[in-house]
């Protein structure tokens, strides 16, 4: 995925990228700062993003002095009513005279409403009209400087009505509304600035001169940093000297401290526990993994899901309509009642109509699930990926190294009667060296607690699917190691012994992994797997999301038949890369399928599928096979992940919904004269808040202790399928009672 930046610049306050323009194809170069909506640009200047604490104490007075002027002219137009509720005689000067003292009164004391408030909206609205942008900010301000021109001129010419205090009260109440969005679009956007916040703003560098403190932005590539213990590592590196403990949570999910030393590498982000240690830099700041891990949110943020797409066409629409409609509805009531209710009327119209509801319906939900996720070490590749989990039916598992631990050891070596031990180990040593799969890496595990020496190959070349092939200059042929479906390609015979303990293993559901030459196969080694701690409570949690769940392996059948009999779901084996891809295109004639895998080996699988999921993905956060990545190795992510999506998908319809029949509904009313601009635009505020209320729950979504876990090994998990309606029941009961804390929290 290509970053949007370039083409859309982001919002200086939110993040967020600013509208599009509709006249131009590329925005204008920036002359100051960039803000999507003149809410931002207001919240900007109150919380000086941008300038010094006086610029913010003057916006926040100026909000004061609006909110007072308009509660005057609130109370003077009250005044004014009474005179249409009780009738004094206006021939009486005094009267009279007082009346229109009270309508001068407005006048003055609404102007100050008009430039405090007023003026920042109009220079907004001037500002997306020159950058191309048709915003309703223009709208706004035209209805409410003719509202404002048509009472003054009732004022100076002695006669008809006034309506300051509505143009009043819209200013205070858009300005109040597109605060509140603006804060609502930070609110779901923090979770970014709470892992950019991670980084020092501040490094000691060290040179040939001393230690010297220096911002973050000046370290290069090549710079040594001290890091003392508390403080967290500010870019990759390498530790030249010293030890010490790291905590790596952010990126792999685990509290675990890691030991690094001398030669060993450090990430950007991580905490350096207990130790003072220097570091060579071998990423700039923000680069390197943590860089990577922040592109991936912004990114995910910046895209538009087929949701957004949708709002985003229905906005584009909205303004030439409304531009129609609020025109017609001026026409018709002023031709037939009076064109100052016309202009009221075509005001409500401009009011109830303003797309901010719509505008935020889908982005907000959204954001707060991406920032959620991100924050529970699941990074979302976009919303449109989000939106696709949702809609997730099956959901497909690599076995080794994702399912299982993928760290088995062996549990016994077989050796052919004409073959010692220490000769079968030196070779298929040598051989399991050179590669980098599990069960290689568990051999020469073996073969050190033996203090067993390998052998020197004189060549070594992977079989993709079946094993590792060797030669050695010792005379004796090609030496193979890898499953009995190679063994038998290159017509190698089993021993009675060896086979024998082959079925054996076999049966009892083990993993095997076979070394011949010669013609013969010289030895196998049986090796065991461990599942993953929450493996069982994870399948179960799919399964009362209404999924169905495949294993996929490449392991012998009859593994595949003692892991399905262990877990209680369908497993494949004896699988290629190409036949996992040809089974999840199979699956996914059935509905949308996920596929989870390490992100390497199932790479071809992941991209099949309708979202890939890879594991593990903490020290490689731009693996580009997987849209979703876990930075930790915790099955219960992926039902969680489900979960939060088909909740943000679930909220993101109700919003639309809600701001669709709103604004038909008010549009209607509007147009025919029973709906007041002011209250249109208390109504446009409380459809915000609204819409930004139900997306913002999204962030918090409970994540751990969905179910109790203490009993989710597979053998208990195994127990729990003889009887599916009370597990069902336990599982349903727990989830409701964490929805009913989580609301009351």
């Amino acid at each position: 995925m290509t970053s949007t930046s370039s083409s859309r610049p982001n919002c200086d306050y939110c993040g967020l990228p600013v509208p599009q323009p509709l006249l131009q194809r590329r925005h204008p170069e920036p002359d100051g700062p960039r803000y999507c909506c003149y809410g931002c640009r207001f919240a900007a200047a109150i919380s000086a993003e941008d300038g010094t604490a006086a610029s913010a104490r003057w916006t926040l007075t100026r909000l004061g002095l609006a909110i007072f002027f308009a509660m005057n002219v609130m109370v003077f137009t009250m005044t004014l009513w009474s005179y249409d509720v009780y009738e004094p005689d206006l021939s009486d000067p005094l009267t009279a005279t007082f009346a229109q003292l009270l309508r001068y009164l407005c006048l003055l004391f609404s102007l100050p409403v008009l430039f405090l408030l007023g003026k920042p909206i109009a220079d907004n609205a001037w500002t997306n009209l020159r950058d191309g942008v048709l915003s309703t900010d223009l709208l706004l301000m035209t209805g409410v400087v003719a509202a404002y021109v048509y009472s003054g001129w009732s004022v100076l010419a002695g006669q008809g009505q006034v309506y300051f205090e509505v143009g009043c009260m819209i200013l205070v109440m858009v300005t109040l509304g597109r605060w509140l969005e603006a804060t609502g679009r930070l609110k779901a956007t923090e979770a970014l600035d709470r892992l950019q916040n991670l980084l020092p703003a501040t490094v000691t560098v060290v040179t040939v001169d001393g230690e010297t403190e220096q911002p973050l932005e000046s370290v290069q590539v090549g710079t040594r940093l001290r890091v003392r213990a508390g403080q967290r590592f500010p870019c990759d590196g390498r530790v030249v000297d010293g030890c010490t403990s790291v905590d790596e949570q952010v990126f792999t999910g685990e509290s675990w401290p890691v030991l690094k030393t001398v030669d060993d590498t450090v990430l950007g982000g991580t905490s350096n526990i207990d130790g003072d240690v220097l570091a060579d830099v071998t990423a700039p700041p923000r680069g390197g993994a943590f860089g990577r891990l922040l592109e991936i949110v912004r990114q995910a943020r910046n895209a538009r899901g087929r949701y957004q797409q949708l709002a985003d066409r229905a906005s584009r629409i909205f303004f030439p309509a409304i531009v129609l409609i609020a025109s017609a509805t001026l026409v018709v009531h002023g031709l037939t009642g009076g064109w100052d209710r016309g202009l009221l009327a075509a005001l409500s119209v401009v009011l109830i109509a303003c797309p901010c509801a719509l505008g935020l319906a889908t982005p907000m939900a959204v954001w707060a699930a991406l920032g959620r996720a991100a924050e529970r070490g699941v990074l979302f590749r976009s919303g449109e990926v989000l939106e696709r989990m949702a809609g997730i039916r099956t959901v497909c598992f690599d076995k080794t190294g994702t399912l299982t631990t993928g760290h088995p050891h062996v549990d016994a070596m077989v050796c052919d009667p004409s073959t010692s031990d220490e000769e079968l180990l030196q070779r298929t040593t040598a051989l399991a060296a050179a590669s980098t799969h599990a069960f290689s890496r568990a051999i020469c595990r073996h073969a050190d607690t033996r203090h067993i020496r390998p052998s020197r190959p004189q060549a070594v070349t992977t079989l993709p699917g079946r094993g590792i092939e060797g030669t050695f200059d010792d005379g004796i042929g090609p030496v193979w190691l890898g499953n009995d479906a190679l063994m038998r390609e290159r017509g190698l015979t089993l021993a009675a012994p060896l086979e024998e303990a082959l079925q054996s293993a076999l049966d009892a559901g083990h993993s095997i992994v076979l070394a011949g030459w010669d013609g013969q196969v010289r030895g196998l080694f049986v090796l065991h797997e461990s599942l993953r701690e929450h493996a069982g409570q994870a399948l179960d949690d799919l399964d009362l999301l209404d999924c169905h769940v495949h294993i996929l392996t490449g392991d012998h059948r009859s593994r595949g038949e003692a892991l399905a009999r262990r877990l209680g779901v369908p497993v494949h084996a004896e699988l290629q890369p190409e036949d996992k891809v040809r089974l999840v295109l199979e699956l996914a004639e059935d509905g949308p399928v996920a596929m989870t895998g390490d992100g390497i080996n199932d790479a071809p699988a992941l991209t099949a599928a309708d979202v890939g999921i890879a594991m593990g993905c903490g020290t490689d956060v731009s693996r580009d096979a997987s849209e979703v990545c876990l930075l930790t190795d915790d099955l219960a992510r992926i039902p969680w992940a489900l979960t939060l999506a088909r909740q943000t998908v679930r909220t993101v319809r109700q919003n639309l919904a809600w701001a669709f029949g709103y604004n038909a509904i008010g549009v209607v009313l509007a147009a025919t004269g029973r709906l007041h601009p002011a209250l249109a635009a208390l109504l446009m505020l409380v459809s915000s808040v609204l819409v930004i209320t139900n997306s913002l729950r999204l962030g918090y979504q409970p994540i751990d202790g969905e179910a109790d876990t203490s009993d989710s090994g597979p053998d208990q998990r195994s127990e729990r399928k003889n009887d599916p309606d009370r597990e069902r029941i336990e599982h349903e009961t727990a989830l409701e009672t964490l929805a009913l804390q989580e609301a009351g929290s």
